[in-house]
């Protein structure tokens, strides 16, 4: 019993610490192979409280810190089976730090990308019903009779945008946005991919240049909007939620079940 009020009480206090920041670049070349870079920040004060429960709950502080280049090491082998870690360095901004790490991989097709970092403010963000440690962004990989390159990606719907027994939308309670506004103020995520050659077709709408946004969720943005919570709960079908994400700022995400991408290989 103590330890599960110990737990709560963990949960509870770090679900407000403070912002993160994710941001998450699959640069993928025309055999299938690549790098990723990932940059992680937390604020301090997520930190120190990390810590700090950490060791009430008689564990090692040094173990509390995702930002470390031991927990930057561990992530290669969750990221896919043949990821390699190759370099990180530890980072600060402003009152944040975090680390830039950077993996290679043999095979798009063996990745399996988390949306959430599994840092404090993840904790909130799942009980506020979005998909934080649910199903991963996964890859599928093959060429076309052009010998171009085709990348098929699985992108999870949002759980903040779920869909009842018959299909049917089911916007976000207000209960749901409040608690997204107040846990995860300041806190941004962002998973994009860059192929290495002349993108030659995306089914997604998010792209510029040869750079392709799969997810970039920029909460103070969002939250900015004062007709935010008027428009979740204006959704009444599924195809209102995508005009609706469509008209927040700070808010890119793609309902659609796959988006392609297809790109001729860099000479």
């Amino acid at each position: 019993m103590r330890m599960q009020r110990f737990v709560l009480a963990a949960i509870a206090v770090l679900s407000t610490a403070g912002c993160f920041q994710s941001s998450t670049v699959i640069r993928v070349k025309a055999d299938g192979s690549g790098t990723i870079e990932q940059r992680l920040l937390l604020t301090d004060q997520a930190l120190d409280q990390l810590k700090a429960f950490t060791i009430l709950g008689g564990g090692n502080a040094d173990n509390a810190d995702p930002t470390s280049e031991a927990q930057a090491k561990a992530l290669a082998s969750v990221i896919g089976p043949g990821v390699t870690y190759v370099s990180s360095m530890p980072i600060t901004s402003g009152r944040s730090q975090g680390r830039d790490s950077i993996y290679a991989f043999a095979d798009i097709t063996q990745l399996r990308i988390s949306e959430q970092p599994s840092v404090p403010g993840a904790t909130g963000l799942k009980a506020a019903g979005v998909n934080a440690g649910g199903d991963p962004i996964t890859f599928g990989f093959g060429r076309t009779a052009e010998s171009n390159a085709v990348l098929r990606i699985l992108v999870p719907r949002p759980a903040i945008f779920p869909t009842g027994p018959n299909g049917e939308a089911q916007p976000p309670t207000i209960e749901q946005i409040t608690m997204v506004k107040q846990m995860l103020a300041g806190a941004r995520v962002t998973v994009a991919v860059e192929p290495a050659g002349r993108l030659v077709q995306t089914s997604s709408p998010f792209a510029e240049a040869n750079r392709v946004t799969l997810i970039d969720v920029d909460i103070d943005r969002a939250a900015s909007d004062p007709d935010l919570a008027k428009k979740l709960q204006s959704i009444k079908t599924t195809e209102d939620t995508q005009a609706v994400i469509n008209s927040i700022p700070g808010l890119k995400i793609t309902l659609q079940p796959e988006i392609s991408i297809e790109f001729a290989p860099a000479p």
